[in-house]
């Protein structure tokens, strides 16, 4: 007797069921939004420091007591902006995390990681607060820059993952691929950054520049409270950039990531020259500015790149399994 009627659908076969559901365009939007105002929120709190405008607006959380918004002149301006992307960030993490609660396609990170973005969200904008209106110890701002870079982290990674779910992702050459490999050296390039740009708080003398996001500069060395710090910085400058480089070739050689593999180059090279202008002319407002947005900038595309790899890594498995024949029925 054959068993073919009663045997369970294969992977691949026409009716076996889909491993995830569609995401709606509203939730994958707010996702995308609450990353878009996390990094911006990053990028302006470090134009903030590289420019030293905190002090521009002394209350909380209008500009003046007199004023709510500030007066015509940069420095207030660039600290009120940077007020008003940051309390917008918040409203669309939190929905973000409210919304992930209903998702029962996607992958559990997906659910997880706003959540965490959320309490690095809510960590540094109560710093930003406390900066505001008296003053932070060194240790709490570390906490206050590794909270905001958790959370901008968290946030575009889940922004990534949920919209991979989304689109019709097919691996034509699979054997080619190496995403595994490239999330790896983005996942390790994330950390050692993190740990580069928040050891400069600690590194840094009083109103230093060296306290703002950016890769340690040679020349800086002598003028801040601990150089033997600034060295060990330098050391993870140095295997961060390999890192860094690393992951960039190896996203250049796959083709699925390849532009991320050129934008991460362009961004680290960019990186470099400017912290070669600085070390040979000085450092002003507008180029600190730049070479500090470049930093949050190039961190936030790795922690991009990792989940976009993470994200083709889970396709190539599906993949896999489609591609598995079905075991041919039992016949008695």
């Amino acid at each position: 007797m054959s068993r073919n009627d009663s045997a369970p659908p294969t992977a691949g076969s026409p009716t076996a069921e889909t491993p995830t559901a569609e995401t709606p365009t509203a939730v994958l939007t707010v996702f995308r939004l609450a990353a878009l105002f996390v990094f911006l929120a990053v990028a302006m709190g470090s134009v903030v420091c590289a420019t030293g405008s905190g002090a521009a607006c002394p209350t909380w959380p209008g500009c003046r007591p007199d004023q709510i918004t500030p007066q015509w002149e940069l420095s207030p301006i660039i600290e009120f902006v940077h007020r008003v992307v940051a309390m917008s960030a918040g409203p669309l993490v939190l929905a973000a995390a409210v919304m992930s609660l209903f998702l029962k396609g996607p992958h559990r990170l997906v659910r997880i990681l706003p959540w965490v973005a959320l309490v690095g969200a809510l960590a540094s904008g109560a710093f930003g607060r406390l900066v505001v209106l008296s003053s932070l110890p060194t240790w709490l701002g570390g906490v206050d820059l590794f909270a905001a870079l958790t959370a901008m982290t968290a946030m575009g990674v889940a922004a990534v993952v949920l919209g991979s779910f989304t689109s019709d992702l097919t691996l034509r050459s699979a054997p080619k691929w190496r995403p595994l490999q490239v999330r790896s050296l983005a996942a390790m390039s994330v950390i050692v950054l993190v740990v580069m740009h928040d050891t400069g708080i600690f590194a840094a003398a009083p109103l230093s520049y060296t306290r703002c996001m950016g890769w340690p500069i040679w020349q800086l060395i002598d003028t801040d409270l601990h150089p033997w710090l600034q060295v060990l910085r330098l050391g993870l400058a140095g295997l961060g950039a390999v890192l860094v480089i690393t992951t960039a070739v190896m996203a250049v050689r796959t083709e699925r990531l390849r532009k991320w593999g050129i934008l991460i180059g362009t961004l680290f090279a960019a990186e470099m020259v400017l912290g070669l202008v600085i070390r040979a002319g000085g450092i002003n407002a507008g180029v600190a500015s730049a070479y500090s947005v470049l930093a949050v900038a190039l961190l936030s595309c790795l922690g991009l790149l990792m989940a976009v790899a993470w994200s083709a890594q889970v396709d190539a498995d599906a993949t896999a399994l489609e591609t598995v024949p079905p075991k041919p029925a039992e016949v008695h």
